[in-house]
Parts: C-alpha cells; sequence; structure tokens
C-alpha cells in the first residue's frame, strides 16, 4: 500500500509539472502573437498609405486595385489576432456603455447593402421587435461599439463569402424576453451538424467541399464568440446543409440611459 501510494505521489507532481510548464509554453505562445501581430500591423499600414493613394490617383489600375484590397484583408487579419490574444491574455478589457442596438443594426445594413449588391447578392436589414403601437421598439444592451461592428462585420463578411450571386442575406433584430438577438441569414451552402462543432474555435475552419474554395482561418469567428462573451452574450449558429445559414449573437437587454451613445464609423479595414 506504501508503494502504491508512493507512486500515486509521484505521478501527481509530474503532471502538476507538466501542467505549469504547460502554462508556461501558453504564455508563450501568446506573448508572441502579441509582438508578431504589433510587428506586422507597422510595415503593413505604410504599405497601405501609400496603396491608398496611388488608387485613388489611378483608379483604373487593377494591378494597384488588388494590391490595396489584399493589404486591407491582412491587415484585418492582424487585427483580428492582436485583438483576439488581448482578450485571451486579460489584457483586453471592453469599455461597456448603454448602447441602441436598433439604431447599431440600422447603420450596418446602410454600410453592408453596397457590398452585397456589387457581388449581386440581395441584402434586407430586419427589426422583428415591435410595439402594441406598431412602431419600431427600440432595444438597448450595454457594449462597446467597437467591439459590436467587429461582431456585425465578421458575421456579414462570412456571410458575403459563402453566398452565391442571387442569394439573399438578411441583417435581424430580435428580442425574446429580456435578450435581444443581433442575426445574420444566408442563403449559402449550409453547414453539416459535424461542422457546427469546429465553429468559433481559433484557427479552425470547417473542412467540407464547398468551404474549400475559399481561404480562411477561422478566427474571425473565434474573435466574435470572445467579444461577445466579453459583453455578457452568447452565440450560435443554426443551419443544415444545402439549406443556408443563421448566426447569431444574443445580448441581455438593458434599460435607456444618459449614458447612451453610437458615434458609428466603419473603419475601412472592416469593410475590406
Amino acid at each position: 500500500l506504501r508503494k502504491s501510494q508512493t507512486e500515486t505521489d509521484s505521478l501527481l507532481v509530474k503532471a502538476e509539472q507538466q501542467a505549469e510548464k504547460l502554462k508556461e509554453l501558453d504564455k508563450q505562445k501568446t506573448a508572441f502573437f502579441q509582438n508578431m501581430s504589433h510587428e506586422l500591423r507597422t510595415p503593413l499600414t505604410l504599405i497601405l498609405n501609400p496603396l491608398e493613394l496611388a488608387t485613388e490617383r489611378i483608379p483604373d489600375d487593377k494591378n494597384i486595385a488588388v494590391a490595396t484590397k489584399n493589404a486591407r484583408r491582412l491587415l484585418r487579419l492582424v487585427n483580428q489576432l492582436l485583438d483576439f490574444q488581448k482578450i485571451e491574455a486579460g489584457k483586453k478589457k471592453l469599455k461597456l456603455q448603454t448602447l441602441n442596438l436598433s439604431r447599431f443594426t440600422h447603420i450596418c445594413g446602410d454600410y453592408f447593402a453596397s457590398a452585397c449588391s456589387s457581388k449581386e447578392v440581395e441584402f434586407t436589414t430586419t427589426i422583428h421587435a415591435q410595439t402594441t403601437t406598431g412602431r419600431e421598439d427600440t432595444l438597448y444592451i450595454r457594449g462597446e461599439v467597437d467591439a459590436l461592428e467587429k461582431v456585425a462585420f465578421n458575421l456579414l463578411s462570412n456571410a458575403l463569402k459563402f453566398t452565391p450571386k442571387g442569394g439573399r442575406i438578411e441583417l435581424g433584430l430580435s428580442k425574446d424576453s429580456d435578450k435581444a438577438r443581433l442575426y445574420v441569414r444566408d442563403t449559402g451552402p449550409g453547414i453539416s451538424e459535424e461542422g457546427q462543432g469546429k465553429l468559433f474555435q481559433v484557427f479552425s475552419q470547417v473542412d467540407e467541399t464547398t468551404t474549400r474554395d475559399y481561404e480562411g482561418s477561422g478566427l474571425g469567428l473565434a474573435l466574435v464568440k470572445s467579444l461577445v462573451e466579453e459583453m455578457g452574450g452568447e452565440v450560435g449558429v443554426d443551419s443544415e446543409l444545402g439549406k443556408g445559414s443563421t448566426f447569431w449573437a444574443d445580448f441581455p437587454m438593458c434599460d435607456a440611459s444618459e449614458e447612451e451613445a453610437l458615434n458609428f464609423e466603419s473603419k475601412d479595414w472592416l469593410l475590406a
């Protein structure tokens, strides 16, 4: 019995030591990604500024247009990586305030409509909640505009990526009891039950034939999950192969207050 106890104690000590090593490796990984993100963002910004100016001067140059588009795309990925790592490391705390989610949804829809139009995808914005008077019911949540716009545009750009020409995308807002739901519905290829289990995980991509035609790291949805949870909400998806997908984020509603603020000016790299 003594020998068995000694062996058990030894195994516990080794397990604890291994756990400490894994924690240290995780810290090193986080620090590495943060440093690399910062290092990449500076030269990218310096590259993008001249490209933007060149695009304005020579709007018909296709090579400059392609370079500008992909520089924006790369900057978006770097910013997402930096945001995600800051949240995971506990270094980024969102500054929550009372937000008019109804107004935010309308503004997002106005910004995104042109992107869908250029791809010949039908786009609609729906505010589902109605009061007994028949007027639109304004929904308020505690959130951060910067975080909320990243959530909305990641879900919208994801839908646009997989919705074919002639398809439909709907940005909507509804309420259920004390929760407000911001959702994006598309008529894309849909996601299998197995594939849905891989969503919202960092650097995971659904490995199905319909999705392999598109590049992606899975980082966008992982960032969406982290940001929504930081604002006290939860995310999910309803989908079926061949029947499109609905990605949603639920937020606890709150009463309007004098703190309400919405100075929303969409960033170029979000729309890239």
